[in-house]
């Protein structure tokens, strides 16, 4: 009995020992798989009709990252809005460092109308610090309450 108990408490002793020697980081994992396939092309200029457009649309109620630098650095986990107790519309994305060094970057929110224009003036720009592969959470609100149906944050690295 006492041979089976020491042969247990040994295979123990080697199984929590075998957890100890794997070290993994809790990390935020980056899966761009699907990123492009969301975006559709838009219509080239009338000189050009059925051809497709080699721009990207940037859809509404969305994150854009707009900077060449970091398209491939950053992942949106998330985009969220929703309406406030005054009425106004508040946009919240939590945004992702697939890095392995820390990135400055920065986000600014158009709101737009039913009509889809500008339903007031651009949000100043933003700063986010993101240490290695965590993330990050951007907010902005609207000056507008009835008149804000869609929005559009764009996201760049700091200048």
């Amino acid at each position: 009995m006492r041979k089976i108990l020491l042969a247990a408490s040994g295979l123990t002793a080697m199984a929590l020992l075998a957890g100890c020697a794997q070290q993994m980081e809790p990390a935020p994992i980056c899966n761009m798989a699907g990123i492009n396939a969301q975006r559709q092309l838009v219509a080239l200029p009338a000189a050009a009709p059925g051809e497709p457009s080699p721009l990207m649309e940037m859809p509404l109620n969305s994150v854009s990252i707009t900077d060449f630098n970091v398209i491939n650095k950053l992942y949106v986990r998330s985009v969220t809005a929703q309406r406030t107790p005054t009425g106004t519309v508040k946009v919240i994305s939590q945004i992702i460092n697939c890095t392995d060094y820390p990135l400055n970057v920065e986000g600014r929110t158009q709101f737009y109308d039913q009509a889809q224009a500008p339903s007031e003036p651009v949000s100043g720009w933003k700063r986010l610090n993101l240490a290695p592969r965590t993330s990050n959470t951007y907010a902005e609100s609207s000056i507008g309450t009835k008149n804000v149906q869609y929005y559009m944050v764009e996201v760049r690295e700091t200048r």
